[in-house]
């Protein structure tokens, strides 16, 4: 490798360096924001906003994109993903009239949670928020088979009771019960995520009545 060659890789990596400080400073400026998308193409909103950070070099200004997932067991017994929050999707990012349009005008996105519209920008995720949503304890609790098909014997709690979320994915949640499912020991209890009511299956043995 002659000098020249050298000189030119060595440019690279202080440029390539200089990028890297760069984007790093400018993360400390970064919030969560919630985005919404249509239910089942979630991923593909993911990919295509992955593709536009890269076309449009707006790395300095969106550092993460992530879809909240769990591993639940099927019934095959089979593990398998499932999404969390199904029709959301998180975002880090600089919050400037860019990013804004940018995200927004992203194919399958169909807004910001936490805007009121008018040209106001949406307001990011609290701290709280963000621990309670996007870093939790994805274990799930063990049971032990049950030979019989009906499951209502693991619920302390009827349909529209309020119940408190014990462990899981969604722990520490609180919602009221829209459906019973004693087959698969399964409810679909309504919690309020981000100002809005959404329905979420959970397990009978990760939810306890309130006040029980």
């Amino acid at each position: 490798m002659n000098k020249k060659n050298e000189k030119s890789e060595h440019d690279m990596k202080n440029i390539n360096n200089d990028e890297s400080q760069q984007i790093n400073q400018a993360r400390q400026y970064a919030q969560w924001y919630v985005i919404n998308c249509n239910k089942g193409h979630e991923r593909r909103v993911y990919e295509d906003l992955k593709q536009k950070i890269e076309t449009l070099n707006l790395k300095d200004k969106i550092f993460d994109i992530k879809i909240v997932e769990e591993t639940v067991t099927n019934k095959d017994k089979k593990p398998e993903t499932k999404n969390v929050f199904p029709g959301y999707i998180f975002i880090n990012m600089i919050m400037t009239d860019e990013t804004w349009y940018d995200v927004r005008n992203t194919p399958g996105v169909t807004g910001f949670i936490g805007s009121s519209g008018r040209g106001i920008k949406p307001l990011p995720l609290s701290e709280k928020e963000v621990n309670t949503m996007l870093y939790r304890d994805n274990k799930q609790t063990k049971k032990e088979p049950i030979s019989k098909k009906d499951k209502s014997d693991e619920r302390d709690f009827e349909l529209n009771d309020y119940v408190h979320i014990i462990s899981g994915a969604l722990k520490g949640h609180e919602g009221q019960v829209s459906q019973l499912d004693d087959d698969k020991g399964v409810a679909t209890v309504n919690i309020d995520f981000f100002g809005r009511s959404t329905p979420v299956k959970v397990e009978y043995i990760c939810c306890k009545k309130i006040g029980s």
